[in-house]
């Protein structure tokens, strides 16, 4: 059976499984039916509207807006209501099991959410009982996103990166959600759907200002990622040695230990580090042959070219330092013998010389205007010689290490056809 047919047939079974357990366990709670339903439900629409997109989908705050239905109007009302609201009319054109798996497993969240309040509420009070629901509002979302994007790169033998990462981001709104969520519900109480319209506008305005810091990272890399490009294409090569060197340092940070943020930084400043290029003349850049001494002390500027540029860029402080290491070292040698700053060994930071391993593997086993691409074999034997010397040894023995299952996952990613997502949780 083919994967795409596996993989469609786990979304339709599994979101009929989740429809018929909202059913069956949203009768057995209380319910009421109000005409602002009807207006919670716009807020609903106008609110998926402004989601955030990420590598691995979407995400939109959308508990804020159903604690109230949860606490005045019922579980199985509020499962309805998320599932009608928190929709997008372009997904009415996906195939019947996207649609689906998402409207079952919105609602089943919402419903469970809607339960935990009131046996929260009933029991521990008001404040744990708008915390804990949306923790389960959440992780109950997540765990549909999570299992549909299993299954996917199970069925599909497809690469996609980034989606645990997005998925811990999202947890950093839980605090700020549940706070909203409960000014919401006093905003009803008191001032009926109007106050929960006045609410919706200061949600808005705050989200603007990034409270909740969702996805920050994801977003400035895409931007990045997007300028880069643009620059970039008058020669589409450097922005694939750019994507390549990210891969490749990727997969080397995580035998490192990296975090999931640390290593979306990494992936950051992979695509940094040739930025100082930028400012460099095509007529070097592109020189066919061995360049001139003139030439080399002018490339060998490129790391406090690019260290200087992104100054004026708005990372943030956890982040910078790292950003920095990878743009100004990156070319630094383990004997001392590199630049900018003729760092040995140790002196230079873990990260750039991850990076530098990544990027001369990349250099050798890529086509470049002045030399064709070395075999396998061959950029292994280079690679060899130059530990120690141009390169960590040790950094140089680790990426030797998970070659096979390096090149094994580019293999697996190129052949592999794009397919529309499912939407993850909102």
């Amino acid at each position: 059976m083919p994967a795409a047919i596996i993989f469609n047939v786990y979304l339709f079974v599994g979101g009929l499984a989740a429809c018929a357990a909202t059913y069956w366990f949203g009768v057995h709670t209380t319910n009421v039916f109000t005409v602002d339903i009807l207006f919670i439900i716009g807020l609903l629409w106008a609110n998926n509207r402004r989601s955030v997109e990420t590598d691995s989908g979407v995400f939109s705050l959308n508990f804020p807006l159903l604690i109230p239905i949860m606490a005045f109007n019922g579980p199985l009302v509020s499962a309805v209501v998320a599932a009608v609201g928190i929709c997008d009319l372009e997904e009415l054109q996906d195939p019947l099991g996207i649609i689906l798996y998402n409207r079952g497993s919105i609602a089943f969240s919402a419903l469970l959410g809607g339960i935990v309040f009131h046996t929260v509420l009933n029991n521990l009070g008001f404040t744990l009982a708008v915390l804990l629901s949306a923790f389960c509002y959440s992780a109950v979302n997540n765990l549909f996103f999570l299992s549909a994007k299993a299954v996917r790169n199970i069925t599909m033998s497809a690469k996609q990166s980034g989606f645990f990462y997005d998925v811990l981001e999202n947890f950093k709104t839980l605090i700020p959600s549940a706070a909203l969520g409960a000014i919401f519900y006093y905003t009803y109480l008191y001032l009926s759907v109007y106050g929960l319209i006045v609410s919706y506008l200061i949600l808005l305005a705050l989200r603007s200002q990034a409270l909740f810091g969702l996805i920050d990272t994801t977003y400035r890399l895409a931007f990045i990622k997007s300028l880069l490009r643009a620059v970039w294409a008058k020669d589409p090569e450097l922005m694939g040695h750019m994507e390549r060197v990210a891969f490749l340092s990727g997969e080397l940070a995580r035998k490192y230990g990296y975090s999931l943020f640390k290593q979306r930084a990494l992936d950051e400043a992979c695509y940094f580090h040739d930025i100082g290029k930028l400012e460099i003349k095509d007529e070097i850049l592109k020189y066919p042959g061995r360049l001139t001494k003139r030439q080399y002390e002018t490339i060998k500027t490129h790391p406090e070219r690019g260290a200087q540029f992104i100054q004026d860029i708005p990372i943030p402080l956890l982040n910078r330092k790292l950003i920095e290491n990878i743009v100004l070292y990156h070319h630094e040698r383990w004997d001392g013998t590199g630049y900018p700053k003729g760092l040995k060994g140790e002196e230079i930071p873990l990260e750039a010389r991850i990076v530098a391993v990544a990027d001369t593997w990349d250099a050798m086993t890529s086509d470049r205007c002045y030399k064709k691409a070395k075999s396998i074999p061959d950029a292994i034997e280079e690679l060899k010689r130059v530990r120690g010397t141009q390169l960590d040894p040790e950094v140089v023995d680790v990426f030797l290490s998970i070659l096979d299952s390096v090149l094994e996952k580019e293999q697996r990613f190129e052949a592999s056809i794009p397919l529309k997502t499912v939407q993850p949780p909102a």
